[in-house]
């Protein structure tokens, strides 16, 4: 018998024991029916409960967590009845899963193709040659020019974007039955952000794959979705067509979502530092070049930053925005001469999770911030950068894991602080969060660039933000710039295609 629905989760209550035997609910009571075939949206506030649904789907929740009641119904099967083998030869072959954070997601010791081998190995394809075929007929599916080039590379010589589509590449290999991508555009710019969601509509319709679609970018969901639910404190709250919720919502809270879910710096004040373009620049750098074994992804490339500056970067998905900032903080091998004033820059990445140890509380880190920076040890310097990224000194005895994602990438701004660079590279720093946290760390970089008369370097996908930030920009198309200027004219009036193309899809993105 074939049920008409892939996916029900009927009553789900879930949670986590604290301290003094506490437990703290997360799910609570949670129903999700999905239809087979469908497209289905599930959008709601950081820390709702989006991503411990993917993950008790899956069957990858943490050790601690406890399901204290309810049912996971797939295609007729109640998961939490299997046996954990049973369950296990689920996924990736009837259950796939594209997670938030694709570096966390790889083997950092593996290349993608090993990484992806992994995968049809675990489920009994034998032959290497027919593996090796299969994975890149799968690259170059999700849009990569030179698969055999990504096949040999190690994730972290991919850009954020490219990894993301190693990961949908990967959950695609077996063509399974609901397919569940947990922020899969939220790396990606606009270009690549069309293109990832024509690719997974197609995959839907090739494979019949139905898919179950989380995400803060209502964008992405208006142009993707079938259905959508709106989720609030562990709750379905709402259910309806996709145009229905997100232009004529009918619940209180939907609306108050929809009106806080779209980052518009034009809303903000944003007011930023006078740059004097007279002045000698922070940063400078001749003819750089960089890349991975012999493959170079940057070169001839001319910059310069100058004082109280944000300079915008933008450019499509492994366009070379990344190897350029790694170079730029000394973090990768380089060709060409690049000279910064004060010293080695601070650097804010895309995934905060990555760049903090789960181990440790931001105490912790903020000790080795200062004894990295070689400055002598003060409690009243970090209460005072702490006060400034704007967190509590409650805030330095937890751990990582205790933090939203917008606290830890106050966390890892307040870590570069301690060390008073000249220059703070920004890279993709908002992408990860949802907008309101987005919003939030806008603000203070503004604030940072304002009051301590710091330069950034921003690089960003989103084009609102590079206006309302960025005086000036510069745009990398395939390791060069191609073109660099007054950032109003450059977005008003490109002159090459690399603009041209992000700001066509921006269009595209949000005004279909």
């Amino acid at each position: 018998m074939k049920y008409p629905r892939v996916l029900e989760i009927k009553d789900l209550c879930l949670g986590f024991p604290g301290k003094r035997n506490e437990y703290t609910e997360v799910l609570k009571g949670l129903n999700i029916s999905v239809r087979r075939g469908e497209l289905l949206g599930i959008i709601g506030n950081s820390g709702c409960g989006k991503s411990i649904t993917s993950l008790a789907v899956t069957g990858l929740l943490p050790r601690e967590a406890r399901i204290t009641g309810g049912e996971i119904i797939f295609d007729g099967q109640d998961l939490l009845k299997l046996n954990p083998k049973a369950r296990r030869r689920l996924l990736g072959k009837d259950i796939g899963i594209v997670f938030q954070e694709p570096r966390t997601a790889l083997d950092p010791l593996m290349r993608v193709g090993k990484n992806l081998d992994e995968i049809l190995t675990a489920h009994g394809m034998k032959d290497p040659e027919e593996r090796r075929k299969k994975i890149l007929d799968m690259l170059r599916q999700v849009n990569f020019d030179d698969p055999e080039d990504i096949y040999g590379r190690f994730p972290h010589q991919l850009s954020g974007g490219q990894r993301q589509r190693i990961l949908i590449a990967g959950a695609a290999l077996l063509s399974p039955k609901l397919l569940i991508c947990d922020e899969v555009t939220s790396a990606l710019d606009t270009v690549t952000t069309v293109e990832v969601l024509d690719l997974l509509r197609s995959l839907c319709f090739e494979m019949k794959i139905t898919i179950m679609f989380i995400s803060h970018d209502l964008s992405a969901v208006e142009n993707f979705c079938d259905r959508v639910m709106v989720m609030n404190d562990g709750r379905i709250i709402d259910c309806d067509n996709t145009y229905d919720i997100l232009h004529t919502p009918k619940n209180a809270f939907t609306a108050r979502l929809l009106e806080n879910a779209t980052l518009d710096p034009r809303t903000l004040s944003l007011e930023t530092a006078d740059c004097d373009y007279t002045r000698s620049p922070v940063m400078t750098g001749r003819n750089i070049a960089a890349g991975y074994s012999r493959k170079k992804i940057i070169s001839s490339l001319d910059m310069e930053i100058y004082p109280g500056e944000i300079l915008g970067l933008i450019g499509r998905s492994g366009c070379g925005k990344t190897t350029l900032t790694k170079a730029i903080c000394g973090l990768l091998p380089y060709e060409g001469k690049i000279d910064i004033s004060g010293g080695r820059p601070g650097t804010v990445f895309q995934d905060p999770v990555s760049c903090l140890n789960p181990s440790h509380t931001v105490l912790w880190h903020m000790k080795e911030a200062i004894r990295a920076a070689k400055r002598s040890y003060s409690m009243d310097l970090i209460n005072t950068v702490m006060d400034e990224v704007g967190l509590d000194s409650e805030h330095l005895t937890r751990f990582p894991s205790q933090l939203s994602g917008g606290q830890r990438q106050r966390v890892a701004i307040g870590m570069c602080l301690i060390a008073e660079p000249s220059l703070l590279v920004a890279d993709e720093p908002f992408s990860s969060l949802d907008a309101t946290s987005a919003a939030e760390i806008l603000k203070l970089l503004a604030k940072i660039n304002r009051e301590r008369n710091m330069s950034i370097l921003l690089i960003s996908h989103n084009l609102h933000i590079i206006r309302a930030l960025c005086k000036r920009v510069l745009v990398m198309e395939k390791g060069s710039i191609v073109e660099e200027g007054i950032t109003k004219e450059i977005l008003a009036e490109p002159k090459s295609e690399a603009p041209q193309g992000l700001i066509d899809a921006e269009r595209k993105l949000h005004n279909s």
